[in-house]
């Protein structure tokens, strides 16, 4: 797992004001840093990315992570859907995002290694959920966050 910013002070601001303040202004500077790390990182390699709920999607007008990893001008796919009915940000067990993700395009994935990026893992288990689904289908599956909280510093 790889991960590069710390989820606290100025890139949760950040973040927070890309994400649900709508801000699309601040892709490039999140992703100023990180792009030729990132770039290197997925070469070769299919991106794709950790579904947000059909909802927040369609309040925000655009799928955020798709956007910040165009803004470093990756290729991202989305072939996840995230079918829950309400926000988990706040939920302590998020154990039950696993039973609201699913995989709806495996063909694009099947025998290619298969970089699943996030934008924010708190618990891990969207991604977790993700590289689990997609692991039959490809020859590897890395995941990779813009941000990591507290939880996972080691």
């Amino acid at each position: 797992m790889l991960s590069f910013y710390k989820y606290e002070t100025t890139v949760r601001v950040l973040l927070l004001r890309y994400k649900d303040g709508r801000d699309r202004s601040l892709a490039q500077p999140i992703m100023w840093r990180i792009k030729k790390k990132l770039k290197k990182y997925t070469r070769g390699k299919m991106v794709v990315v950790v579904p947000s709920r059909l909802d927040s999607q369609i309040s925000r007008s655009f799928h955020h992570v798709e956007y910040l990893l165009d803004s470093a001008g990756i290729v991202s796919h989305s072939i996840f859907e995230n079918k829950a009915l309400h926000d988990q940000t706040n939920v302590s067990d998020r154990t039950d995002i696993t039973n609201n993700i699913i995989l709806v395009a495996f063909a694009e994935i099947v025998n290619k290694d298969v970089v699943v990026v996030d934008d924010i893992i708190s618990s891990g288990s969207s991604l977790e959920a993700c590289m689990r689904l997609v692991k039959p289908y490809v020859k590897s599956v890395k995941g990779i966050s813009i941000s990591y909280s507290k939880r996972f510093e080691k």
